[in-house]
């Protein structure tokens, strides 16, 4: 193949002076690829570096949302401890507030026998005890009476100090039970208010979270989009490397050629000169006249070695690389994927999925393979009148080249798809004047190009 290649190369360096253009924008293309690598490089350990920042804040948050979500729990088991306390001491205070209302209701069926009991008691008490003595009928019946009436008096008085007692007593644990049931509430409160600021907490770290595994996520496609620029690049600059080498190939080899040619071309007249002294040195010694000698002819110089036919000449068009309508065309547009607005650098051609993509001028196959966003991709690397082309066709359904495979305008690379970023079947195809670069700086609108 690099034979093949050297040998067209030499072909068409004997034919046209575009060869010698050729080589420098292949060499001006290599130095800017070296650049662009290196900027790259520069630009993708940026990337591993904010990275790893953002994989160990992300880590950190996750840390705390764990320990967020643990004091949750831990304050969601105290909140119902405290409601079931609160609960259980709210059932004691009923209990002893339905106490009180029937010790009240006990006191208003007794009132009115207390009330006249306590007024004799007190007005009468002296007197109460004047008529048991006077009223008796026997010393025995006096003191039965007398025995009778105190046992009154102190039942009376028991069952009004038992009443006082009791209604203190249950006034005492109620007024406990309020401030206990007041202190439980309040706890309640407090921890439910704490709860709350670390509900808005936890949903606060968990938005962070979201964020961070955004960012990373992005961070990562980056870096695999950089490590795929650079592959990419690579393969540009050990394709340009081989056509360089196949370019100084054939210089030597047609120098090699027109210095034989040369070397013959002088050993030709070496040997007609070198006939012709002789004849002529005959002539004289056979006493030959003057007159009638001829003169020998010129030598004729050789004929101009004929230029050979150009068989490998550069492209000069680009072919279609599929028919179809256009769906998106080049330039500022919706992202359809995002509905963010973006430059479109290339065109969407929609057809039938397996629809077979051609190639747009000959070349030489940079990358077949998925890549991010593209999906299935090839990029071809064309020298388009002494100038370097790149084409993209991307979302490919199926690929039918190789990496470093030399291409012919029309053949087919590949199948209609709809891999990778992509909303239905279409070829993604760009056009690059100059190599394909990061940023996509060289893309032009290949609508008139390809006759769109």
């Amino acid at each position: 193949m690099k034979r093949s290649l050297a040998l067209g190369l030499s072909l068409t360096l004997l034919a046209s002076p575009v060869m010698a253009t050729e080589k420098d924008t292949l060499k001006a293309r290599q130095d800017r690829l070296s650049n662009q690598l290196e900027e790259s490089k520069k630009a993708q350990d940026e990337t591993d570096a904010e990275l790893d920042i953002t994989e160990a804040e992300r880590d950190a948050v996750s840390t705390e949302i764990r320990v967020v979500n643990e004091r949750l729990e831990g304050l969601s088991e105290q909140i119902a401890v405290q409601q079931e306390e609160a609960d259980a001491a709210r059932t004691e205070l009923e209990e002893t507030r339905d106490q009180l209302a029937a010790q009240g209701q006990y006191l208003e069926s007794q009132k009115a026998l207390l009330s006249e009991r306590l007024r004799v008691l007190q007005v009468n008490e002296d007197r109460s005890y004047l008529q048991v003595v006077f009223e008796s009928r026997s010393f025995g019946d006096f003191v039965t009476r007398l025995l009778t009436a105190q046992t009154i008096a102190e039942q009376d008085r028991d069952l009004i100090h038992t009443y006082m007692n009791e209604v203190e007593r249950l006034e005492t644990l109620e007024a406990r039970q309020r401030t206990q049931l007041s202190f439980l509430k309040q706890k309640e409160r407090e921890l439910v208010v704490t709860k709350q600021a670390l509900d808005v907490a936890a949903e606060q770290k968990r938005d962070l979270l979201s964020e961070l595994n955004e960012q990373v996520e992005l961070l990562e496609l980056e870096k695999m989009s950089r490590a795929e620029e650079q592959a990419l690049m690579n393969e540009q600059s050990r394709i340009i490397a081989g056509q360089l080498e196949a370019i100084a190939t054939a210089e030597r080899e047609a120098a090699e050629a027109q210095a034989r040619a040369e070397a013959e071309a002088r050993a030709k007249a070496e040997a007609e000169a070198k006939a012709q002294a002789e004849a002529k040195a005959a002539a004289e010694a056979k006493g030959q006249s003057d007159e009638k000698a001829t003169a020998s002819p010129a030598p004729t110089p050789p004929p101009p070695a004929e230029a050979p036919t150009n068989v490998s000449g550069p492209a000069t068009s680009f072919v279609r690389p599929v028919s179809g309508y256009v769906s998106s065309p080049f330039g500022p547009r919706q992202n359809p994927l995002t509905g963010v607005a973006e430059s479109h650098r290339g065109i969407d051609l929609v057809n039938a999925t397996g629809t077979p993509i051609v190639a747009a001028a000959p070349g030489i196959v940079i990358k077949a393979a998925p890549a991010t966003g593209y999906g299935n991709v090839v990029f071809v690397s064309h020298i388009v009148g002494g100038a370097v082309w790149t084409t993209v066709y991307a979302h490919l359904d199926s690929i039918t080249v190789s990496s470093g495979q030399t291409v012919s305008a029309g053949q087919t690379v590949g199948t209609l798809g709809n891999t990778g970023w992509s909303t239905g079947p279409h070829l993604h195809f760009e056009l690059h004047r100059g190599q394909w670069a990061p940023g996509q700086p060289n893309a032009v609108d290949p609508g008139p190009y390809i006759g769109y």
